[in-house]
């Protein structure tokens, strides 16, 4: 399970909180929503290290993706066996494999699409569609016969993303403290997605988990897209610390005929006001995530969150790595009015940034520090008074 953990850091949590128990009563593998790993002896015996890596990987995204609140009602194998998809489609990638291992469910391309639309093809398409009698080490048949075979079998008992029912038939003792324990997998699950996004590793739907601290590092100067390139130009100006000659600038290391001057770097503090309104959604993972990465270029050493839908409801000071499993509270109505204001008395603050999809109220007149707006999409009704406004399309910094 350590060695899942390498690949994939954001699912460290669920990791060290998944019960794994050696159980022949399963055919192969499968996860209770209460972080019960069931695994049969036979079944891992048969695995390389690396198949076993994968396969253990796979379960735990069924938790981080919550496929069992999701697959609730008549539909349950049939979202199970989607998300089957979606996820050995993402792991593929992820770690660089060519072929599904412990004969798994395969559709290329699955990561790129909603586990809704997979069993909308797999019910249009169930009496030739290719699939398996099972999740793993199953004979191939087409949809329509394993949705036979399932309508005859116990409830709970295929696919391995495993029910309560099942849970408590076979573990009765444990019975009482079932819902606790999937309510603290659900809360990891949740900082567990988060913490993938604000690391850049789940980018697009679909798109495979992954990637370290260590991947970001290595984009950076690869490929700047115009809000990149806005961002990073506006911290800088926001940064203290005057130009020096005693400070080589490191722009000017291609250059052998003039010596540039750097910058004095101080510690200072970044200010973001973060709305939290429900129109925000997904989008703020990301935003945090890019800030941080652009912080520690810019010599900040802390950044002061300020959490605002109609109120102010969090008002922290983290360092840029504690962005990365941050806990988002509000999402209520849209009026960074507050915040803004509380930054306005605080006679340290020279600069802001205001996260926001821009469908807010707001002062009008000026506050006396520098605003940079970041909005996750554009928007042709959002034109403040002051401050610069960029957007996290390519094109649509201005």
């Amino acid at each position: 399970m350590r060695l899942v953990t390498a690949p994939f850091p954001h699912l460290c949590g669920l990791a060290a909180a998944v019960r794994v128990e050696i159980d022949a009563r399963v055919p192969t593998m499968g996860v209770f929503a209460s972080g019960r790993m069931l695994v049969n002896p036979s079944f891992t015996a048969r695995l390389s290290a690396d198949d076993l890596v994968f396969v253990l990987a796979h379960e735990l995204l069924h938790l981080a993706l919550r496929t069992h609140d999701r697959a609730r009602g008549s539909a349950a194998l049939e979202f199970n066996y989607a998300h089957d998809y979606i996820i050995n489609d993402m792991l593929r990638h992820a770690l660089g494999t060519t072929t599904i291992p412990a004969g798994g469910l395969d559709m290329p391309g699955a990561r790129a699409k909603s586990a809704e639309e997979i069993v909308l093809d797999m019910r249009r398409s169930s009496h030739f569609m290719s699939s398996r009698t099972q999740v793993w080490e199953g004979q191939i048949a087409t949809v329509e016969q394993v949705l036979g075979a399932a309508r005859q079998a116990p409830d709970g008992t295929m696919g391995d993303a495993l029910d309560a029912r099942r849970e408590r038939e076979l573990f009765p003792e444990d019975t009482a403290d079932q819902a606790e324990r999937g309510q603290a997998i659900r809360d990891l699950a949740m900082r567990g997605m988060v913490l993938a996004k604000a690391m850049g590793a789940m980018r697009g739907r679909g798109d495979g988990p992954g990637g370290t601290q260590q991947n970001v590092q290595a984009r950076r100067g690869l490929y700047r897209t115009p809000w990149h390139v806005a961002l990073q130009t506006w911290l800088e100006g926001a940064a203290p610390g005057e130009r020096t000659f005693t400070r080589a600038s490191r722009r000017g290391n291609d250059r052998t005929d003039v010596v540039m001057p750097g910058r004095k770097r101080y510690s200072w503090m970044l200010n973001v006001i973060l709305d939290t309104s429900a129109s925000m959604g997904d989008e703020i993972p990301l935003v945090l995530g890019a800030i941080a990465d652009f912080c520690d270029v810019a010599g900040v050493d802390e950044i002061r969150v300020v959490q605002c839908d109609t109120v102010v409801t969090s008002d922290d000071i983290l360092s840029p790595s504690g962005l990365a499993a941050y806990e988002i509270s509000g999402y209520g109505g849209s009026d960074l009015t507050p915040a803004l204001a509380a930054l306005a008395e605080d006679g340290r603050v020279t600069a802001a940034v205001v996260i926001t999809d821009g469908d807010i109220s707001y002062p009008t007149e000026p506050v006396p520090y520098a605003v940079l707006w970041v909005l996750p999409k554009p928007s042709s009704t959002f034109q403040p008074p002051y401050g610069r406004v960029i957007t996290l399309q390519p094109g649509d910094a201005s």
